[in-house]
């Protein structure tokens, strides 16, 4: 039983810690990549947001583009797919200059998939309707592509300090930030294991037909690499957007991506063999994989180390409480007491870890989620 509790204990460890340090001091050893200085020529682009019922946030969103848009040197399109809005959205994008592919509510991956055939950029730059761009985000995020191997650029997407934060803001800050620390270690070694879908660019013939199940940021982004290109982080370009202010839509939204990225991981599990995918293989496992099955380990080893505490030992006591006092902290939280500081980060946490354990029961037992519903409630 000791044997199965360390194992336990240390599953976590290696896979949220354990696995980005080796990345992480890997990538400190290696030299930066030599790529090419400039562009050879600006390429053309399409800027694509799919939208449904985004009122509230598109305005602010197509007004921050049409000013990244203004210091690109390159021709530039700007998409808007409306998956079925009733709210007006369609008026919106239309008078923020943006050219609107309509059609009754089908899913992000139907509209994805209306819409792309009407893109006339070599250039692809998806980006959810909320997250605001930076002036310089364009330039940046397309700097890449200098490099031939270069399939498709990750952005990097951080949350906002604003009044509106939400009180999960604080925990999303600290994901973010190691995220992208991650992905730029990655991207030094041996690529970007897939980009956020609030910010990422992809070479227009790569993109593959969007799969509904699947989460549409992961798929096409992979398509990349399964084409035999690289994806590249470009940590300069940058979009801001609102915290999920909501308990519950913040553990609903996480159940939901669970279960559609562990779908597209399936539907990519080709990439997981190292003689096709060399090192990105074990990378993919253990940034994708792994993270998603490792929270099934601690209800098990909440019983074991309960266990070894009744026949005396003092450390797992204290492994027992600990993981006691979290749980306690998210059901303190579900039930709306107000936590401050740090117990609030440990509550968001603790959401994130019990979104990703049944998000993955759910993918096991069949569940499947085809449609696509935002869920952008700020505080």
């Amino acid at each position: 039983m000791q044997s199965a509790a360390w194992i336990l204990l240390a599953l976590p460890f290696a896979v949220f810690l354990g696995y980005p340090a080796l990345v992480l001091g890997a990538a400190a050893l290696r030299p930066p990549r030599r790529t090419p200085e400039a562009l050879a020529e600006t390429p053309s682009i399409t800027i694509l947001i799919c939208a449904h019922n985004e009122a509230r946030t598109l305005g602010n969103k197509l007004a921050s583009v049409t000013r990244a848009l203004a210091i690109w040197p390159g021709e530039a399109e700007l998409l808007v797919a409306d998956d079925g809005s009733s709210d007006a959205t369609v008026a919106i994008a239309r008078a923020g200059g943006a050219t609107v592919i309509e059609a009754l509510r089908g899913g992000k991956a139907a509209a994805l998939n209306r819409a792309i055939p009407h893109a006339r950029g070599a250039i692809l730059v998806m980006t959810d309707a909320d997250p605001l761009f930076d002036a310089a985000t364009l330039p940046a995020l397309l700097a890449p592509f200098a490099d031939p191997r270069v399939g498709a650029v990750a952005g990097r997407v951080e949350t906002l300090h604003t009044r509106r934060a939400g009180r999960f803001a604080a925990a999303d800050r600290l994901f973010r930030g190691y995220e992208s620390r991650l992905r730029a270690a990655e991207d030094r070694l041996l690529g970007c294991v897939s980009a956020d879908g609030g910010l990422y660019a992809i070479r227009r013939a790569l993109v593959p037909h969007v799969v509904a199940d699947a989460t549409d940021d992961f798929f096409i982004s992979t398509a990349a690499v399964a084409a035999g290109y690289r994806i590249a982080f470009a940590d300069d370009a940058r979009v801001w957007e609102h915290s999920i202010a909501g308990g519950r839509q913040q553990f609903r939204r996480r159940v939901r991506i669970t279960v559609r990225g562990l779908t597209g991981l399936w539907r990519r599990r080709a990439l997981m063999n190292p003689w096709r995918t060399g090192w990105y293989a074990p990378a993919l496992v253990l940034h994708k994989v792994a993270r998603r099955l490792v929270p099934l380990s601690l209800l098990p080893l909440w019983l074991v180390s309960g266990a070894l505490a009744l026949d005396g030992s003092a450390w797992w006591t204290l492994v027992f409480v600990a993981l006691g006092a979290i749980v306690s902290i998210g059901i303190a939280g579900a039930f709306g007491l107000r936590l401050l500081g740090p117990l609030r980060v440990v509550y968001g946490a603790t959401l994130h870890l019990a979104g990703l354990a049944l998000g993955t029961l759910l993918f096991l037992i069949g569940r499947r989620y085809a449609q696509w519903t935002p869920q952008k409630d700020a505080a």
